[in-house]
């Protein structure tokens, strides 16, 4: 007992949202212009071998590579946050349960047999979904593309290389680590990777496709890997957009040396998208590079993705991903929304009340657990994923669990990131599975909504590979694990019991469909060999808030009522009328018709709604109004006076015989309503004639219905 509150205590070191003493921040910017590559036409694509050679073995503990020390951070993580029984953390009050629609295999079909697409080493699921039911997913070396409306894949040959996708296939090249985005302004899909893993050859490839349709022309362009040719080659991308400009993050290498002084830094790329889009012969960009806080490198900038499609404001995240256990995160910031106005990128790191630390690998059946070099492996503790939804952000990472020394998830929360930003976080985990790769997306319905789906990858001695999501609701709560596509066997791809998982997962929300989130995981099929699942995850809040109007038409022109009725939300509701900023009723009165009044409700939780209401249009001559014509029991006439005067009300029937004397009163300067109740009338015709000071103002035919 005593060793676990000694472990938990340095697990929970940091202080909520404290900001770190300020240190220097430095970073260098560079403009650079690059060149149109070619056309791609998926739909023309040849079937080809594209052949790689890549090595995946294990690397050892005791080696000099970034890969064998990140081992040595899992022993050091291991001895401290040792494996052991814990009570199960399930909250006593789980959110809703997620709910699974439209799912879809990854398969290719040759000679009229369909076969399932075997998966990279690792994985790198990335997803990308349009408005109109395209699903692009990649999966280490290929994309794929499928139509959810007709229920069928989208490329002739299902399965694209990336070589293909680059125009250039051929002996010797690696193309690896695909990103895709889509961007729901432009109604286009974006598709980043790498090539080649040298500093000679090394490229940043970008595809900017030419409409809503992945199977038309993409436009190809190339960003160096090296760009200031000085034996570096670029690694691990993430992506995410502004309005007008594509950011691409990446870590710079310098090779053949040992993990110390072979990283050069993260950098950054800012490039435009319309130029992209639009197939201009050169793209505008900049390169910020050399960042740095306290006078070290910031490694693995994650960019912060719009909740809801782009940000107004690109934020990137980072973390100490090698530390065993820490608090800092650090926040930068891009000044100025596009390539031409760039001003300025700010940098700041500050702690979260929650400590992360190095995930230790995740097991499987075949994993010794006395190695770390044996089973899934994790990575470090990174940022993988990260939305902003309004002025907070939320984000994600692999950690170790304390309470049970599995592989766990990091769900970090940044409120009021643009001004003073307060970091909290919460481990997602189990009693049972390591949990690993997690991703984000946002499901609100409104957007009052923090509502997010958390998908991830999971596996454990009982469990093969599979793929499941967890809810997180508005009040902080979290649902029960769903899985999504549990595994069919333990996957076995590489010598010995160690094998790669991740590097990500794909995510994103159904911009067309509020509540819907795509994903895209890893899972093992009964050969042994990793694919890809598609699915997706539907929010199960319901509490939307909506309105429903009713009017209740009176006779006088200026005395309608308007009542809203609020469905969804949560109560007590507060009412604002534009006519009335004292009503706080769901009921408006006074209003004349045709009159426009707008209505804003808002719930207990700060959710709001607005409705533009009028009073019923109808036709009515311009100088005199009368209200309704046809009658049954009541009506009104308006009219404008110059000056006081006397007025005088009669009605006469068809023949001109006065049927009654209605009014005889004092009306004012300006507009006046007279209303009359007409019940002892019969049905039939009558004329209205309306006098001041003696003078004739009204005569108008006025018509008794039933």
């Amino acid at each position: 007992m005593e060793l676990m509150k000694l472990l938990l205590s340095v697990f929970c070191l940091g202080l909520m949202g404290s900001l770190i003493s300020q240190e220097s921040a430095t970073y260098n910017t560079h403009k650079i212009s690059v060149k149109k590559e070619s056309v791609v036409h998926p739909k023309l694509a040849p079937e080809t071998y594209s052949p790689q050679l890549i090595n995946h073995e294990a690397p050892l503990p005791d080696g000099s590579s970034v890969k064998s020390y990140i081992l040595q951070q899992k022993l050091k993580s291991k001895k401290l946050f040792p494996v052991k029984k814990a009570r199960h953390n399930k909250s006593n009050n789980p959110a809703l349960q997620p709910s699974i629609g439209q799912t879809f295999k990854l398969e290719r079909t040759f000679n009229g047999n369909t076969f399932p697409l075997t998966g990279g080493i690792p994985n790198d699921n990335t997803l990308a979904v349009s408005d109109s039911g395209i699903v692009l997913v990649g999966i280490n070396s290929f994309v794929y593309a499928y139509d959810l409306e007709r229920d069928t894949t989208l490329f002739p040959l299902q399965a694209i290389a990336l070589g293909t996708m680059a125009n250039n296939v051929g002996v010797g090249l690696h193309y690896y680590d695909p990103k895709v985005i889509y961007d729901k302004e432009a109604d286009r899909f974006i598709l980043v990777f790498l090539k080649n893993t040298d500093p000679a050859s090394n490229r940043i490839m970008i595809c900017f496709s030419t409409s809503n349709n992945p199977n038309d022309s993409w436009n190809l362009y190339s960003l160096p890997g090296n760009p200031l040719n000085n034996n570096r080659w670029t690694d691990f991308p993430a992506i995410s957009m502004t309005d007008t400009d594509l950011f691409i993050t990446g870590n710079l290498i310098v090779p053949n040396v040992s993990w110390q002084i072979g990283f050069d830094g993260s950098v950054i790329w800012q490039v435009e998208k319309e130029r992209g889009y639009n197939g201009d012969t050169t793209l505008n960009t900049v390169f910020y590079d050399d960042i740095k806080y306290g006078g070290k490198f910031i490694r693995n900038l994650h960019p912060v993705q719009g909740a809801d499609g782009s940000v107004d404001e690109q934020f990137f995240l980072s973390n100490r991903n090698f530390d065993v256990t820490n608090d800092s995160i650090f926040i930068l910031k891009v000044e100025g929304t596009s390539v031409d106005t760039l001003t300025n990128l700010t940098i700041d790191v500050y702690q979260s009340d929650l400590n992360y630390g190095m995930p230790p690998n995740g097991r499987q059946q075949d994993t010794d657990t006395s190695d770390i070099t044996s089973g899934l492996q994790t990575n470090d503790a990174r940022v993988l994923g990260a939305i902003k939804i309004g002025e907070n952000v939320q984000f994600v990472s692999n950690t170790v669990n304390p309470l049970t020394g599995y592989a766990a998830i990091y769900h970090g929360s940044i409120s009021s990131i643009a001004d003073q930003p307060v970091v909290t976080a919460k481990i997602i985990g189990d009693t049972v599975k390591d949990y690993g790769y997690a991703n984000i997306a946002w499901t609100g319905n409104e957007a009052c909504d923090i509502e997010t789906m958390i998908s991830f990858n999971y596996s454990s001695f009982t469990d093969f590979p599979g793929i499941a999501c967890i809810y997180h609701d508005n009040d902080g709560n979290y649902s029960n694990e769903e899985v999504i596509k549990p595994g069919d066997n333990y996957v076995d791809r590489l010598s010995g019991t160690y094998e790669r998982w991740g590097d990500y997962f794909g995510l994103q929300r159904h911009y067309k469909n509020p509540g819907a989130v795509f994903s895209f995981g890893y899972y093992v099929q009964a050969d042994n060999i990793n694919s890809g699942f598609c699915a997706e995850l539907i929010s199960p809040d319901s509490s939307r808030i909506d309105l429903t109007v009713e009017k209740e038409n009176q006779a006088a022109l200026c005395l309608q009522a308007i009542r809203v009725n609020v469905v969804g939300g949560v109560p007590p509701y507060n009412y604002l009328w534009s006519n009335n900023s004292s009503n706080n009723t769901n009921v408006a009165a006074n209003i004349c018709l045709g009159d426009t009044v707008e209505v804003t409700v808002t719930d207990s939780r700060g959710c709001m709604v607005s409705r533009i209401v009028h009073g019923e249009t109808i036709e009515l001559a311009e100088e005199i109004k009368i209200y309704p014509n046809p009658f049954s029991t009541q009506f009104a006439v308006q009219f404008n006076l110059e000056t006081e005067a006397e007025i005088t009300a009669r009605i006469y029937d068809i023949t001109g015989r006065m049927v009654t004397d209605l009014l005889q009163r004092n009306a004012k300067q300006g507009l006046n309503e007279v209303v009359f109740s007409l019940l002892p009338l019969s049905v039939g015709e009558y004329i209205l004639k309306i006098e001041a000071n003696g003078k004739e103002i009204v005569n108008e035919k006025i018509v008794k219905n039933e």
